[in-house]
């Protein structure tokens, strides 16, 4: 017997946690508190108090793409409820790391999010080392958010501590208890997830000076829209902090307590601990099987989880020495941090570099004792028994009786709106292309085509470096031609050049989509059309990227996309 769980919950047992809101609120009545009493609250810096405000204006900054130059990239785009706050796009089909070996497809791959195209801050694209032109991908899984308010030092190597510093002073605004202000800022300016090359932290706050917040969401909440009201950030700002400046330490307050505010999970565990009896049979013969095999040790308590840093033989030690490079400690050497248990069921990939799929999997790897040694390997991390049937409850009681259902269902506090990347306002790319001496030339279009940008930026690869390439955008598909086409929109030509370790040529071409105030609703086809003389006609064509402008002009505040 065997039973799989990936990170997606099967209909069934979503069907089942979406059936137990009713039966965890009302017990939690009967009971006279919250389930989460259970956990405790967060900690809460005496620094940076939490306020229903405070707490609206991070949620708003956390799921904004627009803190992102590209308007691709937000907090929530690799924390989301479905994913237990966890990235669900994490998977080894379309967010894989070559790793040390710096080689695709062998074993010593890794896992993480999708970030943004390497860009610099002028907003053009340039190729990066083992993406070119695509979607960066980071070294680990992005953990969940909903275990960080507890957690004295974050990131899966620590390395974001307690002490918070401005970081455009460099005054200590939070002497300790301020991991989460710590940790927020740096995706920000992390040139694989959100930031650009030369980004700073004051960057960060010019792009969402001028924009209408969460302009590029739909279904935003409707106690979030209450909140911001058509607003501007400023005026949001001042609300919170009394001024209208948007600075980073100022952000990173805000995107603190909306993170502390989610640490409030009400899982079948937390009943059964408040003296509920909620679990089923299964559930608790799992919850047996778990402590038997010393899971509590590391997993214990409320939090189910103690974040201490163990290396447990995942992957040899000098692939990634994680804990080591903050403490230069020989027994950090590989030592990563032992996250919460809780929502378990719905994350996936497992382990810091994402090399195990699923729960199963990891059960699989714990039975077997680790697949690597090393001198400071944890004690702990030895050969289990577990029969099939052991196995089966251990699986369910980690996956059911640890799993708020109301993060399955998205209800408040984990409600959030839907992002520009999930509709289908992102570009699609259609029709075929002429192929040149290198193949059909190759374009992508990943930004949102709302009608303040004025930098829409369009990409060309797989070119001759040199060839002269002219970007035609137009009402309707300019089409394959045997002469470059004018256009109805846009005619913007452009040499392909090239970049060391990138194969071929490749250009980065804009294009002002706020240049006509009545374009709201319409559909824009664009191709580029690259001089190629082993082409027919001369002339090798792209395929079409296909979107559709939304937004209206008057939602600018100043500049929208600088």
């Amino acid at each position: 017997m065997r039973i799989v769980y990936s990170h997606v919950a099967p209909r069934q047992h979503r069907n089942r946690l979406i059936g137990g809101i009713l039966t965890v609120v009302l017990c939690a009545l009967i009971a006279g508190m919250p389930a989460w009493a259970q956990l405790g609250p967060p900690p809460v810096p005496a620094q940076n108090p939490q306020t229903p405000e405070k707490i609206a204006l991070g949620k708003a900054l956390f799921w904004d793409e627009q803190l992102s130059l590209t308007g691709t990239v937000a907090c929530g785009t690799c924390h989301r409820p479905q994913a237990g706050g966890a990235d669900p796009r994490t998977t080894p089909l379309n967010a894989t790391h070559p790793g040390p070996d710096e080689i695709f497809g062998t074993d010593d791959d890794m896992h993480g999010s999708p970030g943004v195209v390497a860009h610099g801050a002028d907003g053009h694209y340039r190729p990066s080392p083992y993406f070119g032109l695509n979607t960066q991908v980071g070294r680990r899984v992005a953990p969940s958010v909903y275990d960080a308010a507890y957690a004295p030092r974050l990131f899966w190597d620590g390395r974001a501590e307690g002490t918070f510093f401005d970081p455009e002073t460099f005054q200590t605004l939070i002497p300790s208890g301020g991991a989460l202000e710590t940790q927020s800022l740096n995706p920000l300016v992390d040139t694989s997830e959100m930031g650009h090359a030369g980004s700073t932290m004051a960057g960060a706050g010019e792009r969402i000076d001028g924009v209408i917040p969460l302009a590029l969401a739909t279904d935003v909440p409707p106690a979030l829209a209450s909140f911001i009201d058509g607003r501007g950030y400023p005026s949001l700002f001042e609300e919170v902090f009394g001024t209208p400046e948007i600075s980073a330490a100022r952000i990173a307050f805000a995107l603190a307590s909306y993170q502390r505010a989610l640490a409030q999970t009400e899982t079948p565990w937390d009943l059964e601990l408040a003296g509920i009896p909620t679990l089923t049979d299964q559930e608790r013969a799992g919850r047996l099987q778990f402590q038997r095999l010393r899971c509590h040790i590391c997993h214990g308590g409320p939090r189910l989880g103690d974040n201490s840093f163990r290396y447990i033989g995942v992957r040899p030690v000098e692939e990634d020495l994680g804990r080591f490079n903050q403490t230069g400690s020989n027994g950090d050497r590989g030592a990563f941090r032992v996250s919460s248990l809780r929502n378990i069921g719905l994350r996936g990939p497992f382990m810091h570099n994402g090399g195990l799929e699923t729960l199963d999997e990891v059960l699989s790897f714990y039975k077997r004792g680790g697949d690597f040694d090393a001198p400071n390997k944890d004690e702990l991390i030895g050969p289990l028994f577990l029969n099939d049937q052991e196995r089966a409850d251990l699986l369910v009681y980690l996956v059911d009786a640890l799993t708020d259902p109301r993060i399955v269902a998205e209800q408040p506090p984990y409600d959030r709106p839907t992002l520009y990347t999930e509709s289908a306002l992102v570009a699609t790319i259609t029709g075929s292309g002429e192929p040149g001496a290198s193949g059909v030339p190759l374009i992508a279009a990943l930004e949102p085509p709302i009608i303040s940008n004025r930098n829409f930026t369009v990409t060309l690869s797989n070119v001759p470096i040199g060839s002269t390439a002219t970007l035609v955008v137009s009402r309707t598909d300019p089409g394959l031609q045997s002469t470059v086409p004018v256009g109805d929109f846009a005619n913007i030509s452009g040499a392909a050049v090239g970049m060391s370790g990138f194969q071929g040529g490749y250009l980065s071409t804009q294009v002002n989509l706020a240049v006509d105030p009545t374009l709201t609703g319409q559909t824009l086809y664009g191709r580029y059309y690259v001089a190629d003389p082993v082409a027919a006609n001369q002339l090798s064509i792209s395929r079409a990227f296909e979107i559709t402008v939304f937004g209206e002009l008057d939602w600018l505040l100043v500049d929208g996309f600088e």
